[in-house]
């Protein structure tokens, strides 16, 4: 029984040792532990016997060896690792939940990026060729040698084309304005974290040279901020700084009271406009038996009523009406256009 008491009262001076000392004490408590069971066995040969207390002393002092090795290698692995590191910067959007049409609900593929490359990698713009124009914010193209239907990211223009659904206020302005562009040439697709939604299409940022046609949408009140489904919502900010600005200037879109809603575009708005434009088409065909008094030719800012009437109806007298009224540049097709506005004759006039 003294034995005993004398090994535990051993094991608890080690374990007190061992909290104590560090690094070179791990090696000296395991030296003396070594030498301490080396004079036993040497005692215990004397008296030929077996020292067992010289058995558990030899393996203590392999157990603190073995612990300094490894605290060793834990000190050199520490110091390495003190190298200051950059944390990626993680832009963070904010995205509000918005209702959207049931057609174009996506159940968006995922892909599988990792946060580092999301955050180091540059945008890829991936060269595309138009082939057809489907409406304001769809179209076909070549992409990498095969045929895709591409829908714009976060953007929701007025329905052309739509079954079912009769054409709305400024969709067909939209659609004009969107194949204008991609006409120019020199597209190229940005992808984000999700390529395509449930319908198999391409989900992407268009640019045309160094603009963006998702942009350049919002930007002309033809489109409207929409179906913000993470991840991708990259430049939803972006895209809302841009949508406020058009509907404080009430074009396009916003020129319709109560037209462009969060659940997309409100029919019974249109109709009203376009009960309206009906009206004044009559009282227009009415008055045409009596005759006209010549009047100065005013600034007139674009409405749709006057566009469904006929562009000639808008009259600009010079490209700084056009831009009083929001409408640079104008484009051919457009209310208000006429070749005077439009000097090389390109179809888009008063370029900046």
């Amino acid at each position: 029984m003294r034995s005993n008491g004398k090994i535990i009262g051993i094991i608890f001076a080690v374990i007190i040792a061992v909290a104590i000392i560090k690094y070179l004490g791990l090696l000296i408590i395991a030296g003396g532990l070594g030498y301490w069971g080396y004079k036993r066995s040497q005692n215990a040969k004397r008296e030929n016997q077996k020292s067992k207390l010289a058995i558990v002393l030899f393996s203590l002092a392999g157990i603190f060896f073995l612990a300094f090795i490894g605290n060793l290698t834990n000190v050199k692995q520490q110091e390495a690792n003190k190298a200051p590191t950059v944390p990626a910067k993680v832009e963070q959007t904010s995205a509000e939940p918005t209702t959207v049409k049931p057609e174009q609900t996506s159940n968006v593929v995922s892909t599988s990026v990792s946060k580092e490359e999301t955050a180091s990698e540059q945008p890829k713009h991936i060269p595309i060729t138009l082939i057809a124009g489907t409406d304001g914010d769809t179209f076909k193209a070549t992409v990498q040698g095969k045929e895709e239907k591409i829908r714009l990211l976060l953007v929701d223009t007025p329905e052309s084309v739509k079954q079912g659904t009769p054409v709305q206020p400024f969709a067909k302005e939209a659609s004009a304005f969107t194949l204008k562009q991609l006409k120019q040439g020199n597209l190229s697709l940005e992808l984000d974290v999700s390529e395509r939604d449930k319908y198999g299409r391409l989900l992407g940022y268009v640019w045309v040279g160094d603009n963006m046609l998702n942009e350049m949408l919002i930007e002309k009140g033809y489109a409207r901020v929409a179906y913000i489904n993470p991840p991708n919502v990259k430049y939803v900010d972006q895209f809302k700084e841009i949508q406020a600005t058009a509907q404080k200037s009430g074009i396009g879109i916003w020129s319709i009271e109560n037209y462009a809603q969060e659940d997309g575009f409100n029919q019974e708005a249109a109709q009203k406009v376009t009960t309206k434009a009906d009206s004044l088409k009559n009282d227009s065909n009415a008055k045409e038996s009596k005759p006209k008094v010549a009047t100065p030719k005013d600034e007139v800012v674009q409405s749709y009523s006057e566009s469904r009437e006929s562009s000639s109806n808008v009259y600009y007298k010079n490209c700084s009406a056009v831009r009083a009224a929001g409408a640079d540049p104008i484009y051919e097709g457009e209310p208000g256009y006429s070749r005077k506005l439009d000097r090389d004759g390109d179809g888009v006039g008063c370029e900046r």
